[in-house]
């Protein structure tokens, strides 16, 4: 019986195998690997991982309990596939990890939508395809769409629609003044980006059909 592999530890992350047939070279290698999507997340966004401990790093052979994910964040924990580590998803979920404490109170719709946009850039230089009609916007509204079979995919898109057209209008560094602002989300937000939500959500066709 092989003896069980040691943790990698790097700056920010445990690396921990799960299961039999991973080496300890390839922890070391994951821990390198994260570490530089972490150093992407954290300079865009002009934020730290800030606890006591680190982000733990589970590695499987096969995707975790059968499922098909490659990466899934939960709280401060990501599931790797050994030679299916993606590093725009990485950024992804890392996104979710870095914004959660700083910024606990914000809605879905701004979680995924910046997730989106650290893993891909601009939804205009990937997506390339129209948005499906989205009647009576809210944020409220779009909220609800995540997590419903039907509508949480369009969801992504109108979420990554609308942070495509914030980091483009009011700039990529405005993004990190959002951290010590005071109030609760929709005032941080606009105090932070120079524009509140409301008038968003009255301009979203126009942000919909320009950037998709």
């Amino acid at each position: 019986m092989s003896a069980a592999v040691s943790p990698a530890q790097t700056e920010h992350f445990r690396v921990v195998a799960q299961g039999s047939g991973i080496r300890e070279a390839d922890l070391k290698k994951i821990g390198g690997e994260v570490e530089s999507a972490y150093k992407q997340v954290s300079d865009a966004l002009g934020v730290e991982y800030k606890s006591s401990g680190k982000i733990e790093i589970q590695v499987w052979k096969t995707p975790e309990k059968g499922r098909a994910l490659r990466a899934a964040a939960s709280s401060a924990t990501l599931y790797l596939t050994l030679g299916a580590i993606d590093n725009g998803l990485l950024r992804h979920e890392l996104t979710h990890i870095l914004i959660d404490k700083p910024l606990s109170t914000a809605p879905r719709w701004f979680h995924e939508g910046l997730a989106m946009y650290m893993q891909y850039g601009d939804i205009r230089n990937v997506h390339g395809g129209d948005l499906p009609p989205f009647k009576d916007f809210s944020f409220a509204r779009l909220d609800a769409r995540f997590g419903a079979d039907k509508t949480e995919s369009d969801a992504y898109l109108y979420a990554w629609s609308i942070i495509s057209y914030i980091m483009d209008t009011r700039g990529k560094s405005k993004i990190k003044g959002i951290y010590g602002q005071s109030g609760n989300f929709s005032d941080k937000f606009s105090k932070a980006f120079g524009v509140d939500l409301r008038s968003i959500e009255k301009r979203s066709g126009e942000i919909f059909a320009g950037y998709k």
